[in-house]
Order: structure tokens, then C-alpha cells, then sequence
């Protein structure tokens, strides 16, 4: 029985060659002049050589020999070839249809290799531990030979316990008692099952791991170009494992983690002692201005509102680094509610109204915005670092839009404006910790950690922030996205 898919190359080509038949029909004797008749039937050749392999490149091969003999070729109407080049141009097809199929087949082939290896490669990129490696590397294997196989660390195979259990203990005896400088594939027989298993000996990093590949029942003898091409493979497979010395770079990705965790840790544990402190002097400035003497003199009241105003700003910058940190390191988890996001909007202008008001500020947010399962505070805040980015690389003077909608299950905060801007490098590192470019560093004075704490905050609430910009000096959108609230209370039935 064919297949729907097995059919369509064979009759697509029949259709090319048809097509190609037609085209002659109508310039004739343009083609036949020139002598571009078996040209034109060449082009079915090898476009469906390339697309689908050697044997609908023949069929086109074939097919197209005929009908230029049949149709345009003395005796006109006749499949009697009597000039020996009409003979010539079916070998010329034929010859080409088998070299094009060849090289499509070479290239189908690695398109999947490279296809298998780019998802090896995505795999990996998500393994925290060896074991995370040696199943991503086992499926690999698997992928790529097309029959189960089992990676096994060498120290282990003899363990009975140990996951992948799958392998006989006769067979996984058999390999321990190979010398570990042997890295040839074996041909192993389960006497109990009769399945042999092809298994191999490779290097990660420093530890050897043992490859298992099931070949099936009674596969010794009917089956030993499989064996080579298994062994091929495994031996490719092995080269390429080694020179990547995956299970170093796993080592140092957990080293990386944790030096990560103990950085947060500490900043949390500073940032907080730094606190104690500023609520003093925040405290001492509150008193200083209530004394009659300050409150009279304006140049002593300007100093004392100038030392409450800094360090307030500075207590809520080390108060949201803090909670960044905590996130980051899984301590702090968001205390979720549902809020409306006007109100959102509303408290991080209020909190940025002083300085908002040398701005041409535009707050466009849709009355029927549905609700969203927040903590208000970090959204708040993470609004107002967006804020406070758009205030300080934009010229006084210059319009910044806040607007609000919703875009299927998210809700999308967004600010704009008509600043810096940001080129295709920065954008990439939109919301990375301690990242300012060059060109942002000259033109205002900051620490890189504002669009960090506010995608920390976004992506806490289950949501994410994204930057858009159309170029360098032309300003730079920065939208906060928030999933829609699925499960609201349903208002009682007053008819009731």
C-alpha cells in the first residue's frame, strides 16, 4: 500500500515533465531551432532530483526521454528512437538524475544531523546536572541511530540499580571486563535473549561512559552493515562528546549558579545593613525640618529637604535591590492579588510626579482593562524604574506615553519616548544585571540595574518585559506584559 505523502513526488514529477511538454508546444520552433528541446526536459530532472531523490529523478528521466521522442523527435508520434542522439539525451538524463539524486540524498541526510544536533545542542543548554547530560545525550544517540541505546557511566555498570536497567547484566559484565583503553565497538550476545547489543566505551570530560545500543534478536550475522553504521555513528558521536567536554562545562555552570546565588546572598545582606542607617538619617531630616529655625530660614530648609529627598530615593533604590535579590535566589515569593492595573499606572506616576512634570506626559490606559493576579508593589515599582529610564536619557521637554491594553490573555503596560533609543546589541541585553553600553553611560549616570530589578519583578508576577526601539535617537518602548486573571469571583444574580 502507498501513502498519500509516498505518492505526491511521483506524481508531481509526472506533472513537471507534463508542464515541461506544454512549454515546448508553445515555442516550438523558437526551441527547436536553438536545439534547447532536451534542456527544457532537463529542468524536471533536476528540480525533483534535489527535492525528492534519485528514483522520481529517473521516473522524470525517463519521462521526459519519451515525450521529447514521442512528440518532437522523428518519427513524430513513434517511441522508435532512431537517432542515436535522442539515445544520447536519455543516458545525459539518466546520468543526472542519479548524480543530483545522490547529493540530495547526501544533503537530506545532513539537514538531519544538523537538525538532530541543533536539538542535542538546545537540550544541553538546559542540563544542571551530569544526569540532565547523559539523558540528553542518551536520546541523542538514540535520535541519530534510530534503535534504543543506553549511556551508562563505566564505574556503575555493573549496578543493578543503576537507571537504564534495560541492559543485561551479561552483556554489562561483558563490557567491565574490557580494558578502559579499548574504545572499539563490541558485538554482544544475550545468551538468555538472543539480542545483541553493540556497546563501546566513550570519554566526557574526565569519567568514561559505556554506550549500549540495542540491536535486536538473531542480529549478528544478517545485520553487520548496521553494525557499521552504528559504529560509524558511535564513533563520530564519541569525537564529538569529548571535544566538547560537556560534563566540565555542566561542573562549571553549577560553580557559575552558585556563585551567582552567594553574590544575590550577599547583596541582599548588605543592601539591608545599608538600610539601617538611612532610616536614621531619613528620621534626623524629618525632625530637622519641623524646628522653627529650619522651617524660617529657606536656604537650611532647601538643605534639609534636599538630604530627605536623596536618601528617601536612596532607601527605595536599596529596598527594591533587596527584593530583586531575594527573588533572585527563591527567598522573596510575590504575595499575589488581584488589581486593577489603572491603579498601577496611577501610584508610579504619583511617585514620579516631580519629575514627570518637566515632560510632556500622555496616559493612555483603556477603562475596561481586565484584572491581573499581582503584588501590586513590585509591578509599581517595576513601572517606575521605566519611568525613571525614559526621564533620564530623554531631553526635557519631550512627550512620554504610558498606555494601557489588552492583547488576548496578556495585559500590556507599556512607556515611550523620544530618548536615546537603542541599537540591536542593546536591545539583546534588555533587562541583563549591571548592563550599560558605552553610549548610555556618557549620556546619563546610573548603575544598570533599573530594567534588571523591573524584569526581576515582571517575571516573578508570572508575566515578561520586552524593549522595542527603531534606532539610535529615536526613543525606546518598553512593555511590561501580564497574564489576564482566568479565575474571577462571578458577581451574585441580583434577580435572585
Amino acid at each position: 500500500m502507498f501513502s498519500a505523502a509516498g505518492v505526491i513526488p511521483f506524481a508531481a514529477t509526472i506533472l513537471m515533465v507534463a508542464l515541461a511538454t506544454g512549454v515546448i508546444f508553445l515555442f516550438q520552433s523558437w526551441l527547436a531551432t536553438l536545439n534547447l528541446v532536451s534542456i527544457i526536459y532537463l529542468i524536471p530532472v533536476l528540480v525533483v532530483s534535489l527535492w525528492w531523490g534519485t528514483w522520481p529523478g529517473i521516473i522524470a528521466a525517463i519521462g521526459g526521454a519519451l515525450a521529447a521522442d514521442f512528440f518532437f523527435y522523428p518519427p513524430l508520434y513513434s517511441f522508435w528512437i532512431g537517432d542515436t542522439q535522442n539515445i544520447a539525451d536519455l543516458i545525459v538524463f539518466l546520468i543526472v538524475a542519479l548524480i543530483t539524486g545522490a547529493i540530495s540524498a547526501q544533503m537530506n541526510q545532513r539537514d538531519r544531523q544538523i537538525l538532530n544536533l541543533y536539538d542535542y545542542s538546545k537540550r544541553l543548554a538546559g542540563c544542571f546536572t551530569t544526569a540532565d547530560m547523559i539523558r540528553a545525550t542518551q536520546e541523542h544517540l538514540a535520535n541519530s541511530l534510530g534503535r534504543p541505546t543506553i549511556l551508562l557511566a563505566a564505574r556503575d555498570v555493573r549496578d543493578e540499580t543503576e537507571p537504564g536497567t534495560a541492559v543485561p547484566q551479561t552483556v554489562r559484565d561483558a563490557m567491565a571486563a574490557i580494558g578502559a583503553d579499548d574504545s572499539a565497538a563490541h558485538a554482544i550476545v544475550d545468551d538468555a535473549s538472543g539480542v545483541t547489543w553493540l556497546a563501546r566505551r566513550i570519554l566526557l570530560g574526565t569519567t568514561h561512559y559505556l554506550v549500549f545500543v540495542d540491536l535486536g534478536i538473531n542480529a549478528m550475522g544478517g545485520t553487520r552493515r548496521l553494525n557499521r553504521r552504528i559504529e560509524a555513528i558511535l564513533t563520530d558521536a564519541a569525537s564529538y562528546l569529548m571535544h566538547l567536554d560537556l560534563a566540565g562545562a555542566i561542573e562549571q555552570f553549577r560553580i557559575q549558579a552558585q556563585s551567582d546565588k552567594l553574590k544575590s546572598a550577599l547583596v541582599a545582606t548588605v543592601s539591608h545593613d545599608l538600610r539601617t542607617p538611612l532610616v536614621s538619617i531619613l528620621g534626623a531630616a524629618s525632625v530637622l525640618s519641623q524646628i522653627t529655625e529650619i522651617a524660617n530660614n529657606s536656604r537650611a530648609r532647601s538643605l534639609v529637604e534636599s538630604v530627605y529627598s536623596e536618601a528617601a530615593r536612596l532607601d527605595g533604590n536599596i529596598k527594591n535591590l533587596v527584593d530583586a535579590a531575594r527573588i533572585t535566589i527563591d527567598v522573596g515569593r510575590p504575595n499575589l492579588e488581584l488589581t486593577d492595573p489603572v491603579d498601577i499606572v496611577h501610584t508610579a506616576t504619583d511617585q514620579k510626579k516631580g519629575e514627570l512634570a518637566a515632560y510632556d506626559l500622555e496616559i493612555a490606559v483603556a477603562p475596561d482593562l481586565p484584572l491581573v493576579r499581582v503584588q501590586p508593589a513590585l509591578i509599581e515599582n517595576a513601572l517606575v524604574q521605566l519611568l525613571d529610564n525614559a526621564i533620564k536619557y530623554s531631553p526635557t521637554g519631550s512627550k512620554i506615553a504610558i498606555l494601557g491594553n489588552a492583547d488576548g490573555k496578556w495585559l500590556v503596560l507599556s512607556v515611550s519616548d523620544q530618548g536615546a533609543g537603542l541599537t540591536a546589541d542593546e536591545r539583546s541585553h534588555v533587562g541583563q544585571r549591571s548592563f550599560r553600553s558605552n553610549r548610555h553611560a556618557a549620556a546619563a549616570r546610573g548603575s544598570g540595574l533599573g530594567l534588571w530589578i523591573a524584569n526581576t519583578f515582571v517575571a516573578a508576577n508570572g508575566g515578561k518585559l520586552e524593549a522595542d526601539s527603531p534606532g539610535p535617537g529615536r526613543g525606546t518602548t518598553v512593555r511590561i506584559y501580564l497574564p489576564v486573571a482566568q479565575d474571577l469571583p462571578v458577581a451574585p444574580d441580583m434577580n435572585e
